[in-house]
Order: structure tokens, then sequence, then C-alpha cells
């Protein structure tokens, strides 16, 4: 009887320490976890010219944060995988979900959607300013305009909800009316809505009013705004409680923007598109 009692007590212990093993061993895999255990990083992305875009006859993903997410990853020793196509609105969904491990396209990283994303270090930063259509005779051509000038109940700005450009919008511009955009709605979208006057002017970068003029020229016009509505970094965002991915990523990001290379990537946007991305600066002064 003894002796099947202290079986029976032993059992029991080696049970009890077995458990937190399992538990152990069923936790959540982390993105962070994810990516270390398969050496790749899944990156969703948006759709936008020359930031982030897939060759139709290739298929290969070309553009600027292309180039630096890819360089940022031979630098962490990780392959990057172009996952697929995130809806602006769902990142923070897609992340949670793990459809993706971080959103790599170039987002702002505006305080709103801080809440819930994390993100890394900016990579570069861009100014953001108002296009509207060119032959719009209420915004004079040449002049800058005001924040209240443009913050008026007859007009209307489009955005992707839980975007951006939401915040822009309800933040500087409360009168004017809100214009939701579909599902998966592009930054071309957004253009189109003003061309063919569905609303009447955009918040955007200047980035987005070059690289749209360079294939329709004369359709739109680029206006200064003064105050400036929001200088933004550019960055990669990651799901806020994955904060050892976040750490990976600045790490890449941190000796890129320290790099030679950096500054030839940079530097080929910047003859074609002058002034529409601002490089970070380096993190030293040479000695005199």
């Amino acid at each position: 009887m003894k002796k099947a009692k202290l079986i029976s007590a032993i059992l029991g212990t080696l049970i009890f320490l077995a458990v937190p093993a399992r538990a152990e061993t069923n936790k959540t895999e982390t993105a962070y976890d994810r990516v270390i255990r398969t050496q790749t990083l899944r990156c969703g992305y948006g759709t936008w010219e020359p930031g982030v875009y897939k060759d139709l006859k290739t298929g290969e993903m070309k553009g600027l944060f292309v180039e630096l997410t890819n360089a940022i990853g031979k630098l962490n020793g990780i392959k990057i995988e172009w996952t697929g196509e995130t809806d602006w609105g769902q990142i923070a969904t897609a992340l949670q979900t793990n459809k993706i491990d971080a959103f790599c396209a170039g987002m702002a990283n505006d305080a709103a959607r801080g809440k819930v994303l994390a993100y890394t270090n900016p990579v570069s930063y861009w100014t953001f300013d108002v296009l509207v259509r060119a032959d719009d005779t209420r915004f004079p051509a040449g002049e800058t305009v005001t924040i209240s000038q443009l913050n008026k109940p007859g007009y209307s700005t489009a955005y992707t909800e839980g975007d951006v450009l939401e915040t822009i919008a309800k933040n500087e511009f409360p009168a004017v009316k809100g214009v939701a955009l579909p599902p998966l709605g592009t930054p071309a979208d957004n253009l189109m809505h003003v061309t063919t006057k569905k609303t009447d002017f955009v918040v955007f970068p200047k980035i987005m009013f070059q690289n749209y003029n360079k294939q329709n020229p004369g359709k739109l016009r680029f206006m200064k705004v003064e105050p400036p509505l929001r200088a933004y970094g550019n960055v990669i965002a990651v799901a806020i409680d994955d904060l050892r991915l976040q750490q990976l990523l600045n790490a890449g990001i941190n000796e890129l923007v320290n790099s030679g290379s950096y500054h030839q990537i940079m530097g080929k946007y910047e003859q074609e598109f002058p002034g529409a991305f601002l490089p970070i600066m380096p993190s030293y002064q040479k000695p005199l």
C-alpha cells in the first residue's frame, strides 16, 4: 500500500512539473519568433508608385521602400518576402491575425495608429500638402493656401478609414465633408476622386503629385499649405506588442541609414523626384 502511494505521489509530481512545460510549448508564436525560426520577414504592403509596386511583366517587387526594406533584411540576415497587398486601414488587423509580420510600404508614423501599431525608426521623412484640379479657380495658382481657407463646409476630401489621411482630415479640416474610399482603396483612387470632381482636394505628400503628373501632366496642381500640415517619418509597422521584432528591424535601419548604400538608394530617387523624400541625417558628425 505504501509503495502504491509512493508511486502515485511521484506520478503526480511529474504531471505537475510537466504542465508548465506543455503550456510553454503551446505558447502562441509571435512574429519575431516566426521570423527567427524561418529567417524570413513576411511583408504586407500597399501599392503606390514609386514606393512599392509590382512589375506586371516580371512579377518583381520594385520601388524605394522595396529597396530599403530588402537592404534592411540583408543587414539583419533575413529574407524579405512580399507576402501580399494589405488595405491601408486594416494594417493592425493583418498583423494581429498573423497574415503578415510587418507592413513595409513606407507609412506615416501618426499618433492615432500608434495605439495599435509599433513603429520602427524612420527610414526617411516627407511633408504633406494639398493637391487640387489644375483648372480649379477656387485655388489661385502659384499661391500658398492656409488651413482656414480649406476648412470649409463646401469642400470635400477622400480617405481610407483608419489611414493617416483620415487623421489629418478630421483634425485639420473638421468642417470639410469626408468621403470614405472602398476597402483596398489606393492613392490612385484618391487622385481619381479629385480629377473626376467627386472631391475637391486631397492631402498628400509631394511624391504623389510628382508621380501622377509625369503620367498625366496638367491635370492636378500641387499647393503648399502654410503653416505646413504635417511632416511624418516613413516607418515599418509591426504588432503593438512585438517589441523584439521592432528592435530587430531598428538595428537594421540604424545600420543602413549610416551607410553608403542608403545614400545610393535615396540619391537615385531624389534625382527623379526632387524634394519628395527627406533622407535621415547621419547620427554622427565628422571632425573638422
